[in-house]
């Protein structure tokens, strides 16, 4: 449940651009476990999936910084004010993924149902894997990213650079212990 007072707005023209444009909520993830955990930089394995309000309709993308074997996705490259060429290896909207949303008066809450499958993940009882949660606030009028809050990544006060807004920060992450 994410408390707003502008609940599930998102005015992005494409489905890559949410998190730039509103209201989107974000897992990040490592699916090595023998990643190093003080990386800097995204490695292969590592992982974003935003879900936001895309044109009406819950849409979920996943972006892979350096694209898995044999992807399904497309590369591209983002730019900003600081960061010329940033490029991500594979984005793509995860039509496998159930969303269900629920909008209040100041708050909404999303359930979503995605196969471990697309995100190149299987899990083992006492798993552990680098990981955040975040979410992203928009403006009033739902058209950009105002507010970005994360569970462990507390590095997150940049909200006018699509590049840094994008980014993975694994050394920022915390970890997932799966269990049976």
């Amino acid at each position: 449940q994410v408390p707003d007072e502008t609940p599930w707005k998102n005015g992005a023209d494409a489905p890559e651009y949410m998190y730039t444009s509103g209201d989107t909520v974000d897992f990040q993830l490592g699916t090595d476990p023998a990643a190093d955990p003080k990386r800097g930089q995204a490695v292969r394995g590592d992982l974003r999936l935003s879900i936001g309000n895309f044109q009406g309709t819950p849409t979920a993308v996943l972006y892979q910084p350096i694209a898995p074997e044999g992807t399904v996705g497309k590369p591209r490259t983002f730019s900003s004010g600081t960061v010329r060429e940033y490029k991500v290896g594979s984005i793509r909207v995860l039509k496998s993924a159930k969303i269900h949303i629920a909008l209040g008066e100041n708050a909404y809450t999303i359930e979503a149902v995605i196969p471990l499958s697309a995100l190149g993940l299987s899990i083992k009882p006492g798993q552990k894997l680098r990981a955040d949660f975040g979410i992203t606030h928009s403006d009033p009028n739902g058209l950009d990213t105002t507010l970005r809050i994360w569970w462990n990544n507390q590095a997150t006060a940049i909200i006018n650079d699509e590049v840094f807004e994008l980014k993975l920060e694994p050394r920022n992450w915390g970890v997932l212990e799966f269990s049976k």
